[in-house]
C-alpha cells in the first residue's frame, strides 16, 4: 500500500512539474526596446566585422528555403507569418544564424507599439558560432534592406527578456532603448498550415 501511495505521490508531481513547466512557457516577462532604423545602421556598422571565412549572409523565401536546414530554429515558421528571414549558412547550407522580423501591416506577433513599423522578433546563432560578428551583421542587412514602401518612419520594436544580458547589451549598442516591461500570455497553434499567434494583453508604447 506505501508503495503505491509512494507512485501516486511521484505521478502527481511530476503533473505538477509538467504544468509549471508549461505555464511558464506560457506565461513571459519582456523588455520592450524600441529604436530608428537610422541609428542603428549608424552604430552597427561601426561595430561590424567581415563574415567567417566560409559563411554566407542570404535572404530566406519561400523559393530558396529548401536549399538550407536549419536545426536552431523554424524558420519555415517565419516565413508562414509573412516574416522577413535572413539566415547566415555554412558552406554544407546549414543554418548556423538567424533574424526574424515583420512589418506591423502585415502581422503583429507579440506586442502593439505605437508608431513602430517593423517588429523585429528574434535573433539566434548556433553556439559554435557565437562572438564572431554573425548577429551584428544579420541585424544590420535586415534593417539596411527594409522595404520603405511598406513603412512611415521606419521605427523598429523588439522584446527581449530581463536575464538576456547578452542580447540586452547588443541590441543597446545598435541604438535600442528600454522602454518598459511587459508581462504577456503566448499561445500559438498550427491551423491549415500556418501558425497563429495570440498574446495577452497587448501594450502600447
Amino acid at each position: 500500500m506505501k508503495i503505491k501511495q509512494l507512485q501516486h505521490k511521484l505521478r502527481i508531481e511530476t503533473i505538477r512539474r509538467g504544468v509549471m513547466a508549461r505555464v511558464k512557457r506560457i506565461i513571459r516577462r519582456e523588455y520592450v526596446l524600441y529604436a530608428d532604423s537610422r541609428e542603428i545602421l549608424d552604430n552597427v556598422k561601426k561595430l561590424l566585422r567581415p563574415l567567417p571565412q566560409g559563411l554566407e549572409l542570404i535572404k530566406l523565401t519561400y523559393e530558396n528555403k529548401n536549399l538550407y536546414k536549419c536545426t536552431i530554429g523554424d524558420v519555415d515558421k517565419m516565413l508562414q507569418v509573412d516574416g522577413v528571414v535572413w539566415i547566415v549558412v555554412n558552406n554544407d547550407n546549414e543554418v548556423v544564424g538567424y533574424i526574424f522580423g515583420t512589418y506591423r501591416g502585415k502581422k503583429s506577433l507579440f506586442f502593439n507599439v505605437k508608431n513602430c513599423d517593423f517588429e523585429y522578433i528574434e535573433i539566434r546563432v548556433d553556439e559554435k558560432y557565437r562572438r564572431k560578428g554573425i548577429a551584428l551583421q544579420l541585424l544590420y542587412h535586415m534593417v539596411e534592406n527594409l522595404n520603405v514602401s511598406d513603412v512611415k518612419s521606419i521605427k523598429l520594436g523588439t522584446v527581449i527578456h530581463p536575464n538576456n544580458n547578452p542580447s540586452l547589451k547588443l541590441h543597446e549598442l545598435s541604438g535600442f532603448k528600454k522602454s518598459h516591461k511587459i508581462l504577456f500570455i503566448h499561445f500559438r497553434w498550427k491551423k491549415g498550415g500556418h501558425y497563429t499567434f495570440i498574446n495577452i494583453p497587448r501594450y502600447n508604447i
